[in-house]
């Protein structure tokens, strides 16, 4: 249509922390919408000025994005977010002796982006990294999109962990060993991969596309929140996303912070961290002139 161009709204968004900074983020600029979820390294050393290592990247590729979102193609916009994050760090860690891979924050990312479609639809192009977890509907129901190549990884932690309930806040010492050997697999060919400031990834996506109608809600969302699907049991993720498009999202919340609070020592419903940093992000598709 002449004249006119695509272009994301926003019909949601919440965040709600577990811990004493947020290190999830999200947002939407033009046609592109994304979802952050920050992890900090294996270090009791904070490295960067933020309030985590985690929350400080975070909030560099919420911002970075915005700035790169004007650009015309999403493999250009990645690959400068990955050369504007390895710069920005090297900067902020310039007085530290030595950084180690292990101890560098990482994020994991959904990024999406509308085109023009046909015969009144949409187009959508997702690109994600990690365990992030875009919901979209489809004439067969409601399709999840996820980085599934951390799923193994996960596993040999939860496994490592046991049934055994953890103090709050406690990470046992079996469970840090094996994050410690699941990192050297970070953003290698045989192994997982996530945004990293020292480590390239820009390419290595997961990949998918999509068609919706003008105004369905898609939703972005973080493994904090989908624990209401992956770990309690709570919901389908059919389920999860009508009450999102209702506008159910802060009842949600809360019900899954009483979750978590009810299991304190993560026995019942076993997890690294008892509270996980939980964020979504709805939004629809439009046209704007």
């Amino acid at each position: 249509m002449t004249g006119s161009t695509v272009c994301f709204r926003s019909l949601d968004r919440l965040s709600l922390t577990g811990s004493r900074v947020n290190e999830d983020g999200a947002g939407l600029h033009g046609r592109f919408a994304w979802i952050v979820d920050g992890a900090t390294g294996l270090s009791d050393d904070r490295l960067t000025s933020g309030g985590s290592d985690a929350a400080w990247l975070a909030s560099l590729i919420d911002e970075r994005l915005a700035a790169l979102s004007s650009q015309e193609d999403a493999d250009a916009l990645l690959g400068s977010l990955e050369a504007g994050i390895m710069a920005a760090f090297e900067d902020e860690t310039a007085h530290v002796p030595e950084v180690s891979d292990y101890h560098a924050p990482s994020a994991c990312l959904g990024l999406i982006e509308v085109t023009p479609g046909e015969g009144g639809y949409f187009g959508i192009q997702g690109r994600l990294l990690g365990d992030v977890v875009v919901l979209v509907p489809s004439e067969h129901g409601v399709a999840r999109w996820s980085d599934e190549r951390a799923k193994p990884f996960e596993r040999r932690t939860l496994a490592a962990l046991g049934a055994q309930g953890h103090e709050p806040g406690q990470i046992p010492e079996a469970v840090r060993r094996q994050i410690l050997e699941n990192r050297t697999r970070l953003n290698q060919q045989d192994g997982y991969w996530v945004v990293n400031p020292r480590r390239p990834w820009a390419g290595q996506e997961l990949r998918f596309t999509a068609q919706v109608k003008p105004g369905a809600p898609i939703v972005l969302a973080t493994d904090g929140f989908m624990r209401l699907v992956d770990v309690f049991a709570a919901y389908s993720d059919e389920d999860l996303y009508d009450r999102l498009a209702a506008g159910k999202g802060p009842d949600l919340m809360q019900e899954l912070r009483d979750r978590e609070r009810g299991d304190l020592m993560a026995g019942a419903y076993p997890r690294v961290k008892t509270h996980d940093d939980a964020t979504f992000l709805v939004i629809a598709a439009e046209r704007s002139r």
